[in-house]
This record gives structure tokens, C-alpha cells and sequence, in this order.
């Protein structure tokens, strides 16, 4: 590439840099009241909420891209690393958070777990202490009991305390029954977090080995750099960290209403989809769509940095992918159910599933768990 040439493309990458990240207006704070019904929002609501995004949704990355193929290779394959080291890094930080929720889920389950084995322990010994006392009485027949009654009271009498006796006994094997189960479980649950724990710890230390390995590279290629190919490299740098401080921006304080609304997709004429009112109102497919598995995350995660460097709020609707760029618009189906979410996070790192969403965005579809979602790329129309 000529001196020339680079200098246009490093002018071009700072005039994207510019478009992309022009001053936008933090998300407005509604003032905290009991939430609206998804289905629900008022004209007043749909007036004042703010009429355009203030996260930075994905599209004129596109633009950069194009830039992106005018420079020479050895450039092209530093702002390509660059690009590697921030998604393993995204990567890295939205891990490390799920490794310090797991850890507290951990410490709490090892609570219950003692809890269920202390109660246990107790209803052991209550049945024991049963059986020594049945034992120190020597057999009793019931029957002989009631017959040997010397009047009609008696034998009521006599019924009315071997019915208490054989409750009470019930009672005891139902309580060591449940006690027993209940134990079971808290181990199981502890067993499962704690296998979750060394998968998210394997796959944390495999994106760390990449990470280094990619900056190792990038600061041998950098070495070789001129002067305006650094600078190229320096206003893609910039260009990072200007949008993460604007994802940062653009968090919802915790404690504040997330009013909902509804928008269209098109071309799916007639349907709506419950949305976030600071969200766009209107989309259009892009064509792609699957079939996505999708579970759910909020206790724990609630007000700590997802790996876009926006806060997570479980109850705004956002999800993590593994793949999708943040900012990414998806239309959600499940049955009857729609939503629009958009990706601020990373994640899942459990096998066999794609999409990690909002405890919201779970509610909004009406699962708990895990469930197949019909999942479609969107993007506001106008863009």
C-alpha cells in the first residue's frame, strides 16, 4: 500500500470512528413504580420514553469492515488480531463473572447441603430412638389392647392413644423419608455446581492461553508496523474503547422501571412483539433465523459488568451469545409468546445451548428453564 493510500485509510478509520460513536443520550431513568404488564403500556408511557436506542446496536461496523480491506496485509492482520483480542477478552470477562457467581452458588449450596444433612442427622436419631423405645416395650398387639378394655370408654381410650402412637410413628418415617431425599438433592445440586465450576475454569484458562498467545503475536506484528499503520491500529484501539464506554453509558440504573412496549417486524404483518420501550418500535428481518436453545440467568449476575461493559439488569431484555456481535437485535418466538432482545453479554458456556437470556426475557416467553426458541436476526428499519 502507498503512503497515500494509508493515509486515507487511517483518515477513513477515524471517520467511522466518529460516525459510530457520536454523543448519544444515556437511557432515560424512569422513576421506579410496580412494572406494567408486558403486554400492557400506556399512551403517556409510549410518549416519553425515548424514541431511539441508546445502546450502540451493531450496523455501521459495516462500514468499518469496508475500511478494513483497503489497508496492507500486515495491517489488516493487526487490526484483525486486535479484533480476536477483544472478543477473547469479552470472552474472558464475561467467564470470569460466571466463575465468581458459581463460587457464591457454591458456598451457598455447601450451607444447604449441612442444613439437609443436620436435619437428617435429627430425624435418624428420632427414629431410632423409636425403635429402642418399641423395643424396650417388647412386642404389642393392638388387638389385645382394645379387647382387655373394661368399658366402652376404655376402649375408645385405648384406640384414641394407639392412633396417636401409629400417627406419631408415621410422622417419624415420613420426616426421616423426606429428610433423606432432601439431602440427596442438596448434594446433587452441590455436585452439579461444582462440575459447572470446573468447566467455566477449563474454558476461562483456554481463552486466557489464546489470549496471551494473540497479544504475543500482536506485539511482534506491531514491532514491524510504520509509523501510519500504528495509527490505523490506534484508532481501531480507540474505536473499542470508546464503544465499551458507551455500553457502560448506556446501563439502566438498578432499581429503575423498564417500561415495555410493543413494536412490528416486517414482514410479519399483524404480529407483535413485546420490547423494551427504550428500544425501537419498528424492525425488519434480515433473513437469518434458527432454532435456538435458550436458558436463562439473573440471580447473582444482577448489577455486575457484562462482557460488553454494560451492566446486567435482569430485568431489561438482553441475552449472551457466544458468537453474535453485541448489540445484535433478535426477534424471540416461542408459541404465542414474542420478544426483542439485544446481545450485551457473553455467554453460554454450557454445551448444547445458544442463547443465555434476561430472567425478563425469559418471562416474557414463559419458561423457567430451558426451551427451544425461534430465534431471527432484526434491525431497526432505517438502518
Amino acid at each position: 500500500m502507498t503512503h497515500h493510500a494509508l493515509k486515507i485509510a487511517t483518515a477513513s478509520v477515524a471517520l467511522v470512528l466518529t460516525a459510530t460513536l457520536a454523543p448519544h443520550t444515556p437511557r432515560a431513568a424512569a422513576a421506579p413504580s410496580d412494572p406494567l404488564p408486558s403486554s400492557e403500556v400506556s399512551a403517556s408511557t409510549q410518549a416519553t420514553a425515548p424514541a431511539s436506542p441508546s445502546v450502540p446496536l451493531t450496523g455501521l461496523s459495516e462500514d468499518y469492515r469496508r475500511v478494513q480491506g483497503e489497508l496492507d496485509e500486515a495491517t489488516a492482520r493487526a487490526i484483525e488480531l486486535e479484533d480476536e483480542i477483544e472478543a477473547l477478552e469479552a470472552d474472558r470477562l464475561a467467564l470470569a463473572e460466571r466463575v465468581g457467581v458459581t463460587a457464591d452458588r457454591i458456598r451457598r449450596q455447601r450451607t444447604e447441603v449441612e442444613a439437609a444433612q443436620a436435619r437428617l442427622d435429627e430425624a435418624r436419631t428420632r427414629y431410632r430412638g423409636r425403635l429402642v423405645e418399641v423395643y424396650k416395650r417388647g412386642a404389642v398387639d393392638p388387638l389385645s389392647i382394645l379387647l382387655t378394655a373394661d368399658t366402652i370408654s376404655d376402649f375408645f381410650a385405648r384406640a384414641s392413644v394407639l392412633t396417636r402412637l401409629a400417627e406419631d410413628d408415621g410422622r417419624i418415617v415420613s420426616d426421616l423419608s423426606v429428610a433423606a431425599a432432601d439431602a440427596a438433592y442438596q448434594v446433587t445440586q452441590l455436585e452439579e455446581l461444582m462440575a459447572q465450576d470446573r468447566e467455566l475454569q477449563r474454558v476461562l484458562d483456554e481463552r486466557a492461553t489464546a489470549l496471551t498467545r494473540a497479544r504475543a503475536q500482536q506485539e511482534e506484528l506491531v514491532a514491524k508496523l510504520t509509523a501510519e499503520a500504528r495509527e490505523a491500529l490506534a484508532a481501531t484501539r480507540r474505536l473499542n474503547a470508546q464503544t465499551r464506554s458507551q455500553w457502560q453509558s448506556s446501563s439502566v440504573p438498578l432499581g429503575t422501571q423498564i417500561p415495555r412496549a410493543t413494536a412490528t417486524v416486517d414482514p410479519y404483518a399483524g404480529l407483535t412483539y413485546v420490547c423494551s420501550a427504550y428500544m425501537p418500535r419498528t424492525y425488519r428481518s434480515t433473513g437469518t433465523s434458527w432454532t435456538a436453545v435458550c436458558s436463562w440467568y439473573g440471580p447473582g449476575f444482577h448489577g455486575r459488568t457484562t462482557a460488553s461493559g454494560q451492566v446486567f439488569n435482569e430485568n431489561d431484555l438482553t441475552c449472551a451469545s457466544r458468537t453474535l456481535p453485541f448489540g445484535t437485535v433478535l426477534a424471540l418466538t416461542r408459541g404465542e409468546r414474542r420478544v426483542i432482545v439485544y446481545v450485551n453479554d457473553r455467554g453460554p458456556f454450557i454445551a448444547g445451548r445458544d442463547l443465555d437470556l434476561s430472567k425478563a426475557a425469559a418471562q416474557a416467553l414463559g419458561f423457567g428453564g430451558v426451551a427451544s426458541v425461534h430465534a431471527e436476526v432484526i434491525v431497526p428499519v432505517g438502518q
